[in-house]
């Protein structure tokens, strides 16, 4: 295959499709507008080919695990719970069509086993985030000392315990959050944002050739 097939073909119909559906957000041309809705509707339709392909993989890679007699009840539960919801899915469309429904089914599924896993996950990575606290709440500096200071009025302020000892921990602790921390936040969301749009640049330009599943 030659350079100009493998490279930049690809790269010229990249950057046409990012520049008629950036001119969506410019132009109110009625027919323009209406084919960038027919765009987005068929990345939609080519997410769901993407879905199928991933639920087709995962099913291998965790079949071959159970043949292999590897996370044999992990592989087996994930399949089940996937396969009998995606089944019962179409079973439901085949019978009543795309009209919303309360199925019982799915709802025993989700209150009973994604819940409680959500649930469990959470718990679980409570204990983590203490655990990484810990040791990142070390007054070895003086921004060691800034974040720990602040982690514990936060804590104080957001605990049933801190108001208990003083009231004045929660409005600090909101200060804390709604001020101090919304400005880093936005900070650190502006620095993405321009992250984004310059990857998106070096893409469109060909500089960036990752996405064609090579680095060359």
């Amino acid at each position: 295959m030659s350079v100009v097939l493998k490279r930049y073909i690809p790269t010229i119909i990249l950057a046409a499709l990012a520049f008629f559906m950036v001119g969506d957000t410019l132009i109110a041309e009625p027919t323009y507008n209406s084919l960038a809705t027919s765009g987005r509707s068929a990345v939609t339709i080519i997410s769901a080919f993407a879905v199928m392909l991933s639920i087709t993989l995962l099913t291998r890679i965790h079949a071959k695990r159970i043949a292999r007699k590897r996370t044999v009840i992990e592989s087996s539960v994930l399949l089940t719970c996937m396969w009998v919801t995606l089944l019962w899915g179409f079973f439901r469309f085949a019978l009543y069509g795309v009209q919303p429904t309360q199925e019982a089914v799915v709802q025993n599924i989700f209150n009973g086993i994604v819940s409680p896993g959500d649930s469990t996950i959470y718990s679980i990575l409570a204990f983590f985030i203490a655990s990484a606290a810990y040791r990142a709440f070390r007054t070895r500096s003086v921004e060691a000392t800034i974040l720990l200071a602040a982690g514990i009025l936060v804590m104080l302020g957001k605990a049933p315990i801190g108001e208990m000892i003083w009231t004045g921990f929660t409005p600090i602790s909101d200060w804390i959050m709604n001020v101090a921390n919304k400005a880093g936040s936005r900070v650190i969301l502006m620095s993405a944002i321009i992250a984004t749009i310059a990857l998106y640049i070096r893409i469109i330009l060909g500089y960036e050739r990752g996405w064609m599943g090579r680095g060359d």
